[in-house]
């Protein structure tokens, strides 16, 4: 409990909002004391300097008492000469020392309290006037001011920590609104999203980040549902077709030729899986940064002549043609990257656009560069690809026609995905588009990149 209190925001804003009211109210109470106090001593300064006038004019009938202003009782009245010696006085009470050398003084006396003032004179007999005035009422008054300041400071304290607390309460209700639309948020539950048309201006960027990472959650929780499904489904059908050729090769005797047979048919089943289990981890790998790779300089136009030789007789199977073609190749398209990487990519756009392309026709590679990328654009004529399909053909598994699944190839719809993952790893994108039977990928490649390597 004690930590959650001292981890409460609500908590701290109640602590700090009552901390300045208390230097606040602190300071004006202060204020006021200090007010008071000067005024009643602004003013029996006036009063007593007025009297100093007075009494300095009528110093030469001392001697004589004549002067009603030396025996009116005003005020208490002292006379010092040169010597510093007391020459007259209007009453029994005493002159405190320190009034001999101070210019104001307080002090008490028999339960009473005084003020008193020094007044300097020019005279050839007397040096100085003392004058000194009762101030009991003074102090009676500032006493009963102070206790009703006190008690104005507590119960304004009181007043402001209530309303403090109230003011937090209210104010953090958002958030507590927010809570509990988030306690709404589970695995079936991730469509929930937090409104924040009723929230105040500073939740509202805290909410659409929420929202966002609740979409991200959402999409990867669906991916990951979907590759489950899909790896289980691409995992099992070839142990499907292992079982069933083996448990009917098994239903009866069958000849050394039958027999080889099934198990080149086995055999090229887990070639399947253990291609779709290569590209699986490969994808993980790609995805967690934890690829290794070889940094060198690469020049484009090499990586891809090799490609086009290993693909050379299954082109001349379709008698299809590669071209190259190089559109404002600088620096001689020399590319930063791992090799083995870069092949990989490129050899799946090519072997895919040799499968889908007309017989006849012509695979065209077109290598361009600027200052900053390199781009590899690689164009066939023939079996077109869905509209539909162009957001998700770099999804894992996905394949634009359902019905081509494991007819020429043991490929598990992976190829694209990590090609994509490779280009993305060299600081670049992948595109695709397709329109009236030309097919086109264009692979852009960051020249220098050497963050994710």
């Amino acid at each position: 409990m004690k930590l959650a209190l001292k981890n409460s925001m609500a908590t701290k804003l109640i602590a700090m909002y009552m901390a300045s009211s208390f230097i606040v109210l602190a300071s004006f109470t202060l204020i006021v004391q200090y007010a008071i106090k000067h005024h009643f001593y602004a003013q029996d300064y006036q009063l007593l300097n007025s009297k100093f006038l007075t009494v300095a004019a009528t110093l030469d009938d001392l001697q004589s008492n004549s002067s009603p202003v030396l025996t009116e009782n005003f005020a208490f009245l002292w006379v010092i000469n040169h010597d510093g010696k007391l020459t007259y006085s209007n009453s029994t009470l005493a002159l405190p020392p320190a009034l001999s050398v101070q210019n104001a003084l307080e002090w008490k006396d028999n339960g009473h309290s005084y003020r008193g003032f020094r007044f300097k004179m020019q005279h050839p007999q007397y040096d100085a006037i003392v004058l000194a005035i009762n101030m009991d009422y003074h102090k009676s008054f500032i006493n009963e001011l102070d206790i009703v300041l006190l008690w104005t400071f507590l119960i304004s304290n009181l007043i402001s920590g209530a309303y403090a607390i109230f003011t937090v309460k209210k104010g953090l209700s958002p958030l507590q609104e927010l809570q509990s639309y988030l306690d709404k948020v589970s695995i079936q539950h991730l469509d929930v999203r937090v409104p924040n048309n009723k929230l105040p201006v500073e939740l509202s960027q805290l909410v659409a980040t929420q929202n966002k990472m609740l979409d991200r959650l959402q999409c990867g929780f669906s991916r990951l549902s979907e590759f489950s499904s899909d790896i289980a489904h691409e995992l099992k059908t070839p142990l499907t077709n292992m079982m069933t050729q083996t448990q009917v090769a098994l239903s009866a005797a069958r000849t050394p030729v039958e027999y080889q047979d099934v198990l080149g048919s086995n055999a090229e089943e887990i070639e399947r899986l253990n291609k779709t289990i290569k590209d699986t981890l490969y994808l993980a790998k790609s995805e967690n940064q934890l690829l290794h790779s070889n940094k060198e300089p690469l020049k484009l136009t090499t990586i891809i002549q090799t490609l086009i030789e290993f693909y050379e007789l299954l082109a001349e199977d379709k008698n299809v043609t590669i071209d190259i073609v190089e559109l404002n190749l600088t620096e001689d398209g020399i590319q930063l990257g791992d090799k083995q990487m870069l092949q990989r990519a490129i050899s799946n756009i090519l072997s895919n656009a040799l499968r889908h392309c007309d017989s006849n026709s012509v695979i065209t590679i077109q290598l361009s560069s600027d200052d900053d990328y390199n781009a590899i654009k690689i164009i066939n004529t023939g079996e077109p690809i869905p509209a539909s399909s162009l957001p998700y053909l770099f999804d894992r598994f996905y394949r634009a026609d359902k019905s081509r699944k494991h007819t020429s190839s043991v490929g598990a719809g992976l190829g694209l995905a990590i090609t994509k993952s490779i280009v993305q790893a060299h600081g670049g994108d992948i595109s695709v588009s397709s329109i009236q039977r030309v097919t086109a990928f264009s692979l852009m490649l960051k020249k220098t990149t050497a963050a994710l390597f």
